[in-house]
């Protein structure tokens, strides 16, 4: 009887295990973790005429994507995310994407304008500085990598790579 029940105990033990949401572990390797707040930021559209912050965007969902234009997972993500923005997102004023580009590897302006011009692409590019200010803000490791932020500025979700289809809001 003993037998039997730990044998039931250990296959439930490997199921749940199996079927969890287990978290990337990579997660914990960022800056912020679900559910802490997320410190003020500034990000500048690709041509630089226009600053955002995260202070500015109170009261507002934000999806901060970090992406490059060589990247085989981001253009793929871009090129879905792209239809969907059309689709649903556009016109609504109460999400913010900050899709952002930057200087990662061979990335520049000017590749990523070729990018957006190339692909019809129709949401608004930011680009990260430089010294990618941003990017170490949030202690990127990976790209592409999704951060949901949500209307009082706490980190609701975050993706690691896999895409942003694999987020709670976006499922």
């Amino acid at each position: 009887m003993k037998r039997l029940f730990k044998l039931l105990v250990l296959i439930s033990v490997i199921f749940s295990f199996s079927f969890s949401e287990e978290r990337d572990p990579r997660e914990q390797k960022l800056t912020y973790l679900l559910g802490e707040k997320v410190d003020n930021f500034e990000v500048k559209t690709l041509e630089g005429d226009k600053i955002l912050t995260l202070e500015e965007l109170k009261g507002k969902k934000v999806f901060l994507n970090f992406t490059t234009t060589w990247c085989p997972d981001c253009i793929e993500e871009k090129l879905i995310f792209n239809k969907e923005y059309e689709e649903k997102y556009k016109d609504r004023d109460d999400i913010v994407f900050l899709i952002v580009f930057g200087p990662y590897r061979s990335d520049n302006k000017e590749k990523v304008k070729e990018y957006m011009k190339k692909n019809n692409f129709t949401f608004q590019p930011y680009y990260d500085g430089e010294e990618m200010e941003l990017y170490k803000q949030f202690g990127v490791i990976n790209i592409p990598t999704t951060f949901f932020i949500n209307e009082q500025g706490i980190l609701e979700d975050v993706n690691v790579e896999s895409g942003y289809k694999n987020m709670k809001y976006f499922k």
